[in-house]
């Protein structure tokens, strides 16, 4: 069996799913799926699951990203980067650098942010970007995001290069658009690179080249616990192993409770999925007894190393 997490260095110009169709037929498998798309237009790291491993979608979505942004202000587009209509905004004065820098603080921290109105939110039934492509109005609610850091790596007018690490669901196209409305020159995202999801980082990922190679795509195969690895780990000998692949929830030792609800599951022979750690209803002597581990999605019933 095909398993475990591929990390790729996705080109500018072909779609995310374009990249798990070549993932798909050089490992030969359907069971392929991305944590995570990238537009058409940006480059860099794309998380891939494999077999098994793509049910641990959602537990990836809240992994901060790594971006490089390249902002040309000057310009507005309809789609907030350049592949959309493009529009000249008459600059009087340009700004300076110290101007840029404090726009990009202002944007740093949990935000409201307007996303694009050629994004995937669903609208009236329907996504953002089909309504805007058949000529309707969009209009998008604000969404509460959050961005750590913006640093300003090249600014020479018209563009503005900045490193930005933010939360999931932050839109590096608005973020273009918000800094230019905010210093009055208007602004599109021209170039944009991500360079690390949660744990991987694009310098370790597969090149868009060698991902059709069967073999280098096999070699570049991680665990695929690796994409889950922020979860503590918790260890079960081989009958709690067993117990917990049939689906039956377990007692977890007060010394043992680890500190996070949700935990990636160990047994002899490696990795065998996601439990979660609840506490015991009272018992009628009011007491509490130990936490519970119950299996919430498993993957390796035999462990990973044995599959």
């Amino acid at each position: 069996m095909t398993a475990g997490v591929l990390t790729v260095d996705k080109p500018a110009g072909p779609t995310s799913h374009d990249v798990v169709d070549v993932a798909r037929r050089s490992l030969g498998t359907r069971r392929v799926g991305h944590f995570g798309t990238l537009d058409p237009f940006a480059s860099g790291l794309l998380v891939l699951g494999i077999g098994p491993a793509t049910r641990l979608a959602p537990f990836c979505t809240d992994h901060p990203k790594t971006y490089r942004a390249t902002v040309r202000l000057g310009e507005r587009s309809d789609t907030d980067d350049i592949q959309g209509t493009i529009e000249e905004v008459p600059v009087p004065s340009f700004p300076d650098r110290s101007a840029v820098e404090e726009a990009c603080a202002a944007w740093e921290g949990t935000v409201l942010q307007v996303p694009p109105a050629y994004s995937a939110k669903h609208v009236d039934g329907g996504r953002a970007y089909a309504l805007a492509r058949a000529g309707r109005a969009v209009t998008l609610d604000a969404v509460s995001v959050r961005i750590d850091s913006i640093r300003v790596e090249r600014y020479e007018w018209p563009e503005l290069e900045i490193l930005v690490h933010c939360g999931p669901g932050t839109y590096l196209r608005a973020l273009a658009r918000d800094l230019g409305q905010q210093l009055g020159t208007g602004g599109l995202c021209g170039a944009l690179r991500r360079l690390a999801s949660g744990p991987f980082r694009v310098e370790d990922a597969l090149s868009w080249s060698d991902l059709a190679d069967p073999e280098a795509a096999r070699a570049a195969l991680r665990p695929s616990w690796s994409a889950v690895v922020d979860l503590p780990a918790m260890v079960l000998d081989g009958a709690g192993a067993r117990a917990f692949s049939a689906g039956r929830e377990l007692a977890v030792p007060a010394g043992e409770r680890p500190p996070s609800v949700w935990v990636r599951v160990h047994g002899e022979q490696g990795f065998v999925g996601i439990g979660r750690v609840e506490p015991s209803p009272a018992r009628p002597d009011g007491g509490s007894g130990d936490a519970r581990l119950r299996p919430r999605r498993v993957l390796f019933p035999d462990g990973e190393d044995a599959a």
